[in-house]
C-alpha cells in the first residue's frame, strides 16, 4: 500500500470529522514545566489497606511510620517528599495498626483478602462518561480510563458492544487517535493528549470495527493512582474491578465487556482473566508473553537488551509527573486536573523493577506470582490469541504455554504463524478476530467492517496490507456461533514474505489448521554432532570441536538499549546479521536434504562440553543453508551451564524442564547442558540443510545478554561428540503438503540473512 493511497484516504477521513466536528479542540496544552512535584497540602492524611499492602498517604516529608500487629513490629519507614509511603507483602485478611511517630496518629487497617470482591452494589455505583474517566477499585485507588464510543457515535446512540484495552503505555490519553494519527501523515507535531499508537487495536480499530472500547491505565502510570506493580495482585484485581464496572455501564450492550490488545494489552488480558470478572464476556490477547522469566533471564542469562529496556521504560513513565520520563498525556493534565495530580503521590513508592530484574536470576517469587502460564489454566472464558515463532520482543516462549491456554476450556482458538511482534494484527489474523468479537462480545452475526474497509491505509499505514475480509457470515447468529465452534481450535500461518508493522504484511504463503498445538501426529527427529563440523542421524566417534566464547567478538548493528517510544520501536534499523569470527564459534550442518522436513513446534539441543572457566554461557542458533548459496536464521537458543538443572520427570527432548531454582557448579571433566530452542515454524526444503552454530549469545533482534563469559575470548569451551550421551538436536517435526516448493524470499519477517560462511570446524 503507497503512501499516496495513505494521504489519499487521510485527506477523505480528515474531510468526515471535519463534517462531525471531531477536529475542533484537539490540540493539547504544552506539558508543564517547573520543579518536580510537591505533597499536596489539599490531601488529608489517610491509611488504607489494599491488598497485601499498606498505603500512606498525605503525611508530611521524613514522618516515621510504623506498621504492628499484636504489638509485634512488622515494617517501618519514613514517608517520602510526596507525603507517602506503602508497606508490602502483608497477610490478607489481618488487621494492622499503623501509627504516625510524628503525629501521634494510630489507625487499625484491615488487608484486603483478594477472593473478597467488593457486592454487586459497589459497581453499580459507579457513573463512567465519554471521555477521561477516573475510576475507584476496591481499595480506593482511582485508575484513569477514558470512554471511546464507535466512531461517529456518542454514548446516547448506545447500548454498544464494548470492549476494554489495558495497558501501562499512553493508552487513557483523553483525545482523538485518529486525528492524531492523520497529522503524522503530514509529519505534524504528536499530540500528547493522544493515544500511543502501541494502543491503536483498541483505541481505534474496535472503534471502526463498531465496539465501544474503554482505554484503562495501569495503576502507577499516566493519570491513574498507586504505584506500578506490574500484574501483581493489585493490578490483576484492578482488571476485574473495571471490568464489573464497565459491564455495568447502561450504554454497555449485553452487560458484559470482551477485553482486546497487543503485546501490554496482550498480557493484562491473561491476568485479568485469571480472576474470573463475572461479567467477562471474551478476551483477544495478542503477542503476549507466558512467562516474565524466560523473557527477563532466558536460559538464566540476563536479557540485556528489550527485557531491560522495556521495563527500564516502564520505571520512567512511573515517574510522578510533571517529569520528562511520565508520559505525555499525565505531563499535559496534571498542571489542571486535580485527580490526576492527587493520583501521583504515590509513584515514588515504586519498587525499581531494573534491579529486581537484574538481582532476581532464579524463578523466584516475583516472577512465581507473574507467571502467566499457570494464569492461563485458570481462564474459563471464551478466547481469541495470536503469537509469532520469531517474536523479537516478547520471543516465541509463550508458544510453549499454549497447552496451557488450550486446555483451561474448550473455546480457545490459537493462530501461531511467523513473523514480528506486530504481525499479530495482519488481515489473517484480523478478519477471524473481529469475527470472535462479534459472535462472543456483540452477540451478533458477524458483520463487514465498512470503516476498517475504508480507512486501512489509515489506521495500518504504508505498507501491503489489504483490508480485512468480510466476514462470511449471513445467516442466523446461532448458525454463525456454531459454524465458528466447528472450526480447529488451532490455525497455523507460515511464510509470511514481507514487513513488520501492524497489518503490513499481505499474510502467509501458507496455512492450514489443527485441534491442538503442538499438533497430532507430530513426531521427534534428531540430529548428532560430528567431526569435520556434520550434523548427521546417527552418532558418530567421539570427538570434540574447541571455540572462545567471546561475547564482543561482534558489534551490535542495532543498540538494543535504546529506549521504546511509549512502547513503539524508536529506531528501525533491522539487526545486521554477521558470520562468527573464526575460532569463536563452531557450526553443525546436514547433507543436502533428500526431502523436505517441515519443523513445528518445541526444540532443544544436549550440548556436552568442558570449559576452562567455572561457568559459560551456550549461544545457539539454528539455520537453513540454502542452495542459493544464502543462510537463513531460522530460531535461537541460549543457556547459562551452571543452570542447567530439568526435573528429569517432566523433560522430554524438545522441552528441558528447567528448575531455575540455583545455579549448579559444572561436572568435573565434561557437563550436559540441555538447551531449549525457541520454537520453529519453517519448512527446511530438499537441497537445503539444516545448520547449528554454537557461539556466545547473540543473534536476537532487540535482545542483548549479560553473559558470563568476559569479552576477548579468554573462555575456551569443547564441544564433545559421539560416544554413548553424544550432543545432539532435536526438533518436532510434522508430515505435511500444500505449501509453496519455491524457497521463501531471503530475508523475510523474522528470518535474517547472510552469504553462508563454513566455521572454523567446518561446519
Amino acid at each position: 500500500m503507497s503512501r499516496r493511497r495513505a494521504v489519499l484516504g487521510a485527506f477523505t477521513t480528515l474531510a468526515l470529522f471535519t463534517v462531525m466536528g471531531l477536529v475542533a479542540g484537539c490540540v493539547a496544552p504544552a506539558p508543564p514545566t517547573g520543579p518536580p512535584p510537591i505533597a499536596d497540602p489539599t490531601v488529608a492524611y489517610h491509611v488504607i489497606g489494599g491488598v497485601e499492602q499498606i498505603y500512606v498517604i498525605g503525611a508530611h516529608e521524613g514522618d516515621p511510620i510504623g506498621v504492628t500487629a499484636n504489638s509485634t513490629t512488622v515494617g517501618s519507614g519514613t514517608a517520602d517528599r510526596l507525603g507517602s509511603w506503602v508497606l508490602r507483602g502483608l497477610t490478607q485478611g489481618r488487621t494492622y495498626t499503623v501509627t504516625n511517630h510524628a503525629s501521634g496518629d494510630q489507625r487499625e487497617v484491615r488487608v484486603l483478602v483478594a477472593d473478597e470482591h467488593p457486592p454487586e452494589s459497589f459497581y453499580r455505583s459507579i457513573s463512567m462518561h465519554e471521555g477521561l474517566n477516573y475510576v475507584p477499585t476496591r481499595d480506593g485507588t482511582t485508575l484513569a480510563a477514558t470512554v471511546r464510543p464507535p466512531l461517529g457515535a456518542t454514548l446516547g446512540d448506545g447500548p454498544f458492544p464494548t470492549v476494554i484495552e489495558y495497558s501501562g503505555y499512553q493508552i487513557a490519553a483523553p483525545n482523538e487517535p485518529l486525528v492524531s494519527k492523520l497529522k503524522s501523515l503530514f509529519d505534524l507535531p504528536t499530540d500528547p493528549l493522544a493515544p500511543a499508537g502501541s494502543t491503536d487495536v483498541g483505541s481505534l480499530l474496535m472503534r471502526l470495527a463498531g465496539f465501544a472500547v474503554v482505554s484503562l491505565q495501569l495503576r502507577g502510570s499516566g493519570c491513574s493512582g498507586g504505584e506500578a506493580d506490574l500484574f501483581d495482585l493489585p493490578s490483576r484485581l484492578d482488571g476485574y474491578d473495571l471490568v464489573e464496572t464497565v459491564a455495568a455501564q447502561p450504554w454497555v450492550q449485553h452487560g458484559t465487556v470482551g477485553m482486546v490488545g497487543i503485546s501490554f494489552s496482550g498480557f493484562s488480558q491473561i491476568a485479568t482473566a485469571s480472576t474470573r470478572p463475572p461479567h467477562l464476556a471474551a478476551i483477544a490477547p495478542l503477542s503476549f508473553v507466558g512467562s516474565f522469566y524466560d523473557l527477563a533471564h532466558p536460559g538464566g542469562v540476563f536479557n540485556n537488551g528489550f527485557a531491560s529496556t522495556w521495563m527500564k521504560e516502564r520505571m520512567l513513565n512511573a515517574r510522578p509527573a510533571p517529569d520528562p520520563g511520565a508520559l505525555p498525556y499525565a505531563n499535559a493534565l496534571v498542571g489542571t486536573d486535580r485527580s490526576c495530580r492527587q493520583n501521583q503521590l504515590v509513584r515514588l513508592q515504586t519498587l525499581d523493577g531494573n534491579g529486581l530484574l537484574r538481582s532476581e536470576s532464579t524463578f523466584s517469587d516475583i516472577y512465581r506470582r507473574r507467571d502467566f502460564r499457570e494464569h492461563m489454566k485458570l481462564i474459563q472464558v471464551p478466547t481469541f490469541a495470536s503469537l509469532q515463532f520469531d517474536d523479537e520482543e516478547t520471543s516465541g516462549y509463550a508458544i510453549l504455554s499454549s497447552a496451557d491456554l488450550l486446555g483451561a476450556n474448550d473455546k480457545v482458538w490459537l493462530n501461531v504463524s511467523n513473523g514480528h511482534h506486530r504481525d499479530a494484527v495482519t488481515p489473517d489474523t484480523v478478519t477471524q478476530l473481529f469475527e470472535f468479537l462479534d459472535i462472543y462480545v456483540a452477540r451478533r452475526t458477524p458483520r463487514i467492517k465498512v470503516w476498517v474497509d475504508l480507512l486501512s491505509s489509515v489506521v495500518f499505514g504504508d505498507g501491503s496490507a489489504k483490508p480485512p475480509l468480510p466476514a462470511r457470515f449471513f445467516g442466523s447468529y446461532e448458525s454463525a456461533k456454531a459454524e465458528f465452534e466447528s472450526r480447529p481450535r488451532v490455525r497455523v500461518l507460515l511464510e509470511l514474505t514481507s514487513g513488520q508493522n501492524e497489518g503490513s504484511n499481505p499474510g502467509a504463503r501458507w496455512q492450514f489448521s489443527a485441534p491442538s498445538f503442538p499438533v497430532p501426529d507430530s513426531t521427534e527427529q534428531t540430529w548428532f554432532l560430528g567431526s569435520g563440523g556434520a550434523l548427521r542421524s546417527s552418532p558418530g566417534s567421539n570427538g570434540t570441536a574447541d571455540y572462545n566464547s567471546d561475547p564482543s567478538a561482534r558489534p551490535a548493528a542495532l543498540d538494543p538499549h535504546a529506549l521504546l517510544n511509549e512502547g513503539e520501536e524508536t529506531e528501525d534499523a533491522p539487526l545486521v546479521w554477521t558470520e562468527v569470527p573464526a575460532g569463536n564459534g563452531v557450526a553443525f550442518v546436514t547433507p543436502p536434504l533428500e526431502h523436505d522436513i517441515v519443523a513445528l513446534g518445541p526444540a532443544a539441543a544436549s550440548i556436552r562440553i568442558s570449559t576452562s572457566a567455572a561457568d559459560t554461557d551456550l549461544g545457539l542458533v539454528v539455520s537453513e543453508v540454502r542452495p542459493d548459496g544464502q543462510e537463513m536464521l531460522v530460531t535461537t537458543g541460549v543457556q547459562r551451564a551452571s543452570m542447567r538443572e530439568v526435573d528429569a520427570t517432566r523433560s522430554t527432548p524438545t522441552r528441558p524442564a528447567f528448575l531455575n531454582v540455583d545455579s549448579k557448579p559444572l561436572d568435573p571433566g565434561v557437563t550436559e547442558v540441555p538447551v531449549q530452542i525457541l520454537p520453529i515454524g519453517h519448512v527446511f526444503r530438499a537441497g537445503s540443510r539444516i545448520r547449528l552454530n554454537i557461539n556466545s549469545p547473540a543473534d536476537r533482534e532487540r535482545w542483548a545478554y549479560q553473559t558470563i563469559d568476559p569479552p576477548g575470548g579468554a573462555t575456551l569451551n569443547s564441544v564433545h561428540f559421539g560416544g554413548a550421551q553424544p550432543s545432539s538436536l532435536t526438533f518436532t517435526v510434522i508430515d505435511r503438503t500444500g505449501y509453496p516448493a519455491d524457497l521463501l524470499p531471503c530475508p523475510a519477517p523474522g528470518k535474517k540473512c547472510r552469504n553462508y560462511v563454513p566455521a572454523s570446524n567446518g561446519g
